[in-house]
């Protein structure tokens, strides 16, 4: 392990409000960029292509607006909260597909009477390991300032931003199933819920991972 990651350096290590509203803005631009781009339209994929490049640009300042590497945050600095978070995120959605198919083979879906898609293809496995990179990498920039001391009380919290993207936009807006996506069934929310739940935790020990690990800090090698 490297000595400069022994202790991180004490008070420049928080974070400004500025920053987090910088970042909330950008995560909501980001948000509203997909759901254009979704549409498929000419005017929402050249709207949605302006406001990812505008996220990008303010979480670029949000993020990059501080100190950061190992000698300042410790062994689990930016970069290697980043670059974990990418990896979990997709691992992350790879689980959450076999868990939705896994759900179907057994009957549970059909038992609760809800109508999400379970037989999923190759490409939609791909898509969802791409999305949750996505969400990986926002659970990765904004890890130090979600509530709980473990991993598994910072991913299930994380969680429930993806959870309620899903139910009050992704279903009601962009696929028309009505809040909560309840034409799919009435108990969609809790499949949605736990689901994200389970993913959030995987995402998260990937990023915990980091710090634990003997290879820490894993970013030496972009930081040297």
């Amino acid at each position: 392990m490297s000595e400069q990651a022994a202790e991180p350096v004490a008070g420049r290590n928080r974070i400004s409000t500025t920053a987090v509203g910088l970042g909330a803005v950008g995560l909501a631009a980001g948000l509203g960029g997909v759901g254009l781009l979704d549409m498929g339209t000419r005017i929402g994929v050249e709207g949605g292509i302006l406001l990812l490049v505008a996220a990008l640009g303010l979480l670029a300042v949000a993020i990059g607006g501080r100190p950061f590497g190992p000698a300042v945050e410790g062994s689990l600095d930016l970069s290697s909260r980043l670059g974990l978070g990418l990896l979990g995120g997709a691992l992350a959605g790879l689980v959450h597909g076999l868990l939705t198919a896994a759900a179907g083979s057994i009957g549970l879906t059909l038992l609760f009477r809800v109508g999400i898609d379970v037989d999923l293809s190759a490409g939609q496995y791909l898509f969802r390991a791409l999305y949750g990179s996505a969400w990986g990498l926002a659970l990765g920039a904004l890890y130090p300032l979600i509530p709980g001391d473990e991993f598994a009380g910072k991913g299930t919290t994380f969680s429930l931003l993806p959870s309620l993207y899903t139910l009050f936009v992704v279903y009601p807006v962009f696929l028309g199933l009505g809040l909560l996506g309840v034409r799919q069934g009435f108990l969609t929310f809790p499949f949605v819920l736990l689901g994200n739940a389970i993913a959030g935790l995987v995402a998260a020990w990937v990023i915990s991972w980091g710090a634990e690990t003997d290879l820490a800090p894993v970013s030496d090698p972009l930081v040297e």
